[in-house]
């Protein structure tokens, strides 16, 4: 959330060259290391549709290995670690326990079963090892620590063995055993991936509930998480494939990824998967965030979607980072959605970036802010469609519709007054044929709408409950508004009818 003063900043508007991309995703996700950073001037492809910034450096990783997808393991050679209440054994090398804690210090796979009703498990290997961790039926407590504390190691693979509920929990205070500061349920010093099609159960009553200082991958699963502060951290980028999540934070965000000290790492990478989140202060939040796919619907107390500057806090951010100035476009930011359904009800700002915001396909519906300091769509670089089906709305303070360098015609429309939540938006032609309709949360007064079957020099109606508005499309983006606020960020308003 940016909070803004109601005066017109001039500036230089960044624009940037849209390639346009299907409205489809293929089936598989792409594969390679994507860095925007090596091409300049123009936004380019790393899957169908998907838009990378140029002018970011952040290295986006869209690759999910053949080891990330694998769940089997060979019975043979892995190490049984069986869990009883208030003791632990194990059969085979590779594991020493001592006072319930369960150390792995050899690359190799190990099986947990049972329950550890105040206990740990330890990863600390080789710098060239890697660990499978399988979870069949595992609960583990730790009172004063994380659950499953990875100190050292190659990578972790953990497991959800199929079939089977897996609890962590800990306790509302830690006591820190080394230099590390352990503040998460499962805290990794090291890349880690889930997979596996069981299910795995977090409660963080200290912080956060997954925290991972490297990289996260997740390839499916089914995930409920509950944390103090953030259900999912990172330091460097979170990729999920597939999976079934249902988060929420108390005072933190549903998936936080932030790099204060390396400005190429802090991205999300969606392809698919159903996330819901149903409590946050932010939903989802990083330097970069990709939505390639998947079924997102979160309700935040702060912004839906957030990239803010990653080098900075988030309450300098909201006061202009390290360059003071709250509307200054950090290129090195962006949103770029590509495919999926995503629904979005945010106090805050609804999609927020602090740099460029592409949208190339899927389904966007936002519920935003009633407050008039805060918008539902807020960028500060440039805002392109080329494709997809937006509708955004809310309050009018800050109401910013796409830059005209887009390629699909938008229309923002801020109505006389305000209109009460769940009175329906709807788009229609001139043969009365409905081209897009979304229900809102919550009261709204401000519209933007964008559709492919959207045409210059046609006349269309937009009807909220008994407010309508003709409007015919001059240009790539017809706008009316309370006032004209050209510059960066601004959403390029442009004349339109007036609500009637």
């Amino acid at each position: 959330m940016k909070k803004r003063w109601n005066y017109i900043i001039t500036g230089i508007l960044l624009t940037a060259i849209l390639l346009t991309g299907c409205n489809t995703k293929s089936s598989q996700p792409p594969t390679g290391t994507s860095s925007a950073g090596d091409i300049t001037g123009t936004a380019t492809t790393v899957s169908d549709g998907t838009l990378i910034s140029a002018s970011s450096i952040i290295a986006v990783d869209t690759e999910f290995t053949a080891r990330d997808l694998e769940v089997g393991y060979e019975d043979s050679s892995a190490v049984n670690i069986t869990l009883n209440g208030s003791r632990a054994s194990a059969t085979g090398e590779g594991v020493s326990i001592k006072d319930n804690n369960i150390t792995i210090s050899s690359e190799g796979t190990y099986v947990i079963t049972g329950t550890l009703e105040d206990g740990q498990v330890i990863i600390d290997a080789g710098d060239s090892d890697k660990v499978q961790l399988v979870l069949s039926g595992a609960t583990i407590n730790c009172s004063d620590n994380a659950a499953i504390y990875i100190k050292n190691a190659d990578k972790v693979f953990i497991t959800l063995a199929s079939d089977t509920e897996n609890t962590l929990t800990d306790g509302a205070n830690y006591v820190q055993t080394d230099d590390n500061t352990v503040d998460g349920v499962i805290f990794s010093k090291t890349d880690l991936t889930i997979n596996g099609e069981g299910t795995l159960n977090i409660t963080g009553n200290y912080k956060h509930g997954i925290v991972v200082k490297d990289k996260l991958t997740i390839t499916e699963g089914t995930y409920k998480i509950s944390a103090v502060k953030d259900d999912i951290n990172s330091n460097d980028g979170v990729k999920i494939k597939d999976g079934t999540f249902t988060l929420s934070a108390k005072d933190g965000n549903g998936i936080s990824v932030k790099n204060s000290e390396d400005s190429t790492k802090g991205f999300v990478y969606i392809y698919g998967g159903d996330i819901i989140i149903t409590d946050c202060v932010e939903g989802i939040e990083g330097t970069a965030i990709i939505i390639d796919g998947g079924t997102i619907d979160l309700t935040a107390r702060d912004d839906g979607f957030n990239a803010p500057n990653g080098t900075v806090s988030a309450s300098d951010s909201a006061m202009g980072g390290q360059n003071g100035n709250a509307f200054e476009n950090d290129t090195n930011c962006y949103i770029s959605i590509a495919g999926g359904s995503i629904h979005i009800n945010a106090s805050g700002d609804g999609v927020d970036s602090n740099g460029a915001l592409y949208i190339s396909g899927g389904t966007i519906y936002v519920s935003g802010p009633i407050e008039n300091n805060n918008g539902a769509l807020d960028y500060n670089g440039t805002a392109e469609i080329s494709g997809g089906i937006v509708i955004a709305v809310g309050s009018t303070g800050m109401a910013q519709c796409f830059s005209d360098t887009s390629t699909q015609y938008s229309i923002l429309n801020d109505f006389t007054s305000g209109i009460n939540a769940g009175t329906e938006v709807t788009l229609t032609d001139a043969d009365g044929n409905v081209l897009a309709s979304f229900t809102p949360d919550k009261k709204y007064q401000s519209v933007v709408i964008s559709t492919p079957d959207l045409s210059n020099g046609k006349t269309y109606t937009l009807t909220c409950g008994s407010q309508t508005a003709d409007v015919t499309l001059s240009s790539i983006v017809t706008s009316n508004g309370q006032a004209q606020m050209d510059g960066p960020g601004m959403g390029g308003r442009e004349s339109g009818q007036r609500g009637k």
